[in-house]
């Protein structure tokens, strides 16, 4: 199966730029040819895994040749038209792509020996250390306004894991150092926010949650977060259990965006985010690992189940839309607005590249967020 959801990336990537179209098909006219930051980011990632790296390469000498970011998104957009390679719906330039062009960077680097890769991606972490404001030691979204004033868990927690993984790979020195301490400010900062999207912001996010747990048991082990791994057991217990509580869809495997109360306030049904639900499942195939360890049996037999059954979903869901080969970005047939700021969802019937790509992490159990290859 991951040779096939390969396959479907590789049939999108544009045969002049090598960018992929993250929404083929949609019907909203504004996504036609546009590939996110996240998306490529991800796709590489894929390429890189499946040895593809011709393929990946294409994607990640378009970032690392680069400027730094210019502070108003022509350089690190959001977003690009795919056929021009120029920014494309906004012009805004997001820490959380960032850091995962850095971790895109970086896990190319190590499959292609070229430690250039390596170079920019620590460049790019120490800009958004030096340019981007701090709170109580986590990073602010972006430069400009709107985004110099917000601050994201879930943008904290890759920038997070891009930095634990850039730490090892760089010499002792002022570098390595000045990472090592923000990489500990940062995750201070998301002590104190871990349940909720931002900074003042206590919508109930399913990213938040699963970021958390795919850092890995190690990221919290190695960080002192928790006493010790008895501490971390009950701690992961709990989280799960929250996890579970607020953005299981009832009579279904799949799992929301947000709670029951935030799909309340933008009026709308439940539904299962194909994306995030792989999310989920992997991040259960992770943790079971470290239940089994610790002689929670029982527990890791109980995540291995729910992470099978919510991963049976997400497929059939492409089967019934006609897209064997690639995972839409919700089982809803529609379009609709996931949170009562205005991002808007895709529907079944259209594949994506964000849920195809999280699909075949999960096929070939490869975990972007941790530190070893």
């Amino acid at each position: 199966m991951a040779s096939i959801l390969y396959q479907f990336l590789h049939q999108v990537q544009h045969p002049a730029t090598g960018l992929l179209e993250s929404f083929p098909d949609s019907a909203d006219p504004q996504l036609a040819q546009v590939a996110f930051t996240y998306d490529l980011a991800l796709a590489s990632l894929v390429f890189t895994h499946h040895h593809a790296l011709e393929e990946a390469g294409r994607i990640l000498e378009f970032y690392r040749s680069m400027p730094m970011p210019d502070g108003i998104g022509h350089d690190y957009n959001t977003a690009y038209q795919i056929g021009r390679r120029m920014p494309a719906l906004e012009s805004a330039f997001q820490l959380g792509p960032l850091a995962w062009v850095a971790i895109a960077l970086m896990r190319y680097a190590q499959a292609s020996r070229q430690r250039i890769y390596v170079q920019k991606a620590v460049q790019l972490l120490d800009w958004a250390r030096r340019h981007l404001y701090h709170f109580h030691g986590g990073l602010v979204m972006g430069v400009a306004e709107p985004w110099a004033f917000r601050m994201s868990v879930e943008n904290n927690w890759a920038y997070y894991a891009a930095l634990r993984m850039a730490i090892p790979l760089l010499p002792e020195g002022p570098i390595q150092e000045a990472l090592r301490d923000e990489k500990i400010g940062v995750r201070r900062w998301i002590a104190r926010n871990e349940r909720n999207r931002g900074e003042g912001d206590s919508i109930k996010a399913l990213d938040v949650y699963t970021n958390a747990l795919l850092v890995g048991p190690e990221a919290h082990l190695d960080d002192h977060v928790w006493g010790d791994r008895a501490a971390l057991v009950d701690w992961a217990k709990s989280w799960i259990e929250e996890l579970e509580l607020f953005f299981r869809v009832p009579g279904s495997p799949g799992y929301d965006y947000t709670d029951a109360e935030e799909a309340g306030r933008v009026d709308r049904a439940r539904l299962s985010w194909l994306e995030g639900t792989e999310q989920v499942v992997l991040a259960y195939q992770i943790w079971a690992r470290f239940f089994e360890q610790e002689g929670e049996t029982r527990f890791a037999q109980l995540l291995l189940r729910r992470a099978s059954l919510a991963h049976a979903h997400v497929i059939r869901c492409s089967l019934l839309a006609g897209n064997a080969v690639a995972i839409p970005n919700t089982d809803a047939p529609e379009p609709v607005r996931t949170f009562a700021d205005g991002w808007v969802a895709r529907p079944m019937d259209e594949p994506a590249v964000n849920g195809t790509t999280w699909a075949y992490f999960v096929e070939s159990g490869f975990n972007p967020f941790t530190v070893s290859p």
